[in-house]
């Protein structure tokens, strides 16, 4: 089935799991955030044991996009250290992957991510192009293009790492400041067009649904009202609009924010069994 409304779970209390992707991937320790059970497509967290390596020359049937949580991972001679990002589409030849000491890195695939050996000619999308290295380190933090109403009278910046102008995908990362809360602790609830997919590296988020801490996740599909949200302490998150261009679509109506709400998160029925456990400090 397509994949569910899931906001929102934390990945510390989801467990490592064998045999998740097909192939070589399979053999890797994953945690599945979400996944489409009709093409394959999934957020995971994948987990590269030290000393792992793939020295022969293949592709993945998938693109590959990544963040390297923690450790390190080395692709065609391109060391990806912590707070790196690449993009890699679908035929992108790897003549050599290897792992030193080992990585966990945060892992999107459009599709189904078979591996197959050897090269493939692929035809570049000037719209999806290969992003081979990004040190989120190296990019200034901006507010362009933010929605004037989500900044008013507060600091949230963002870090833009990809767009597809065409579909409307884009993946970036986002900030707020401690004691981010919208005037008069009301705002209007909102929705996209789009799917909203968040992986929350650090900090809280607060909203109607519960308190998100680090490692927390959520795959919202479109139309989904959802709002209004504060933080204690600020946050960091990787955002991604997947499947449709980001419109904020405000209600008329106001609701009221909270610094302690209950936790209520929205779970598919095989979710609702962690929910209730409670937040560890553990990093992954």
């Amino acid at each position: 089935m397509p994949r569910p409304h899931i906001e929102f779970v934390h990945a510390q209390n989801l467990a490592w799991e064998n045999g998740a992707l097909p192939g070589i991937l399979g053999e890797l320790d994953c945690k599945v955030l979400s996944m489409d059970d009709t093409n394959g497509s999934c957020s995971v967290i994948l987990r590269y044991p030290a000393g792992w390596t793939r020295p022969s020359t293949e592709h993945l049937t998938s693109s590959h996009e990544f963040l390297v949580l923690d450790g390190a991972i080395e692709i065609n001679g391109q060391h990806y250290g912590m707070d790196t990002y690449a993009y890699l589409p679908p035929g992108f030849a790897r003549t050599t992957t290897s792992s030193e000491n080992g990585a966990v890195i945060l892992t999107f695939f459009a599709q189904n991510p078979e591996t197959l050996s050897g090269n493939k000619e692929i035809e570049e999308d000037p719209n999806a192009p290969t992003i081979p290295y990004i040190n989120l380190h190296d990019i200034e933090w901006s507010v362009d293009g933010i929605d004037p109403d989500v900044v008013r009278g507060r600091h949230i910046a963002h870090k833009r790492l990809r767009h597809n102008p065409v579909t409307g995908d884009t993946t970036f990362v986002l900030e707020a400041s401690p004691h981010f809360h919208p005037e008069g602790w009301k705002e209007k609830e909102l929705y996209h067009p789009c799917v909203e997919e968040m992986y929350l590296l650090s900090g809280d988020i607060r909203g109607p649904q519960g308190i998100i801490n680090a490692g927390g996740y959520f795959w919202r599909p479109p139309n989904i009202w959802h709002g209004p949200f504060v933080s204690r302490m600020g946050y960091i998150g990787v955002f991604r609009f997947i499947g449709g261009h980001h419109i904020n679509i405000w209600s008329e109506h106001e609701l009221e924010s909270k610094l302690t709400p209950a936790h209520n998160p929205v779970l598919p029925d095989y979710l609702r069994g962690i929910a209730a456990k409670p937040y560890s400090q553990t990093p992954y």
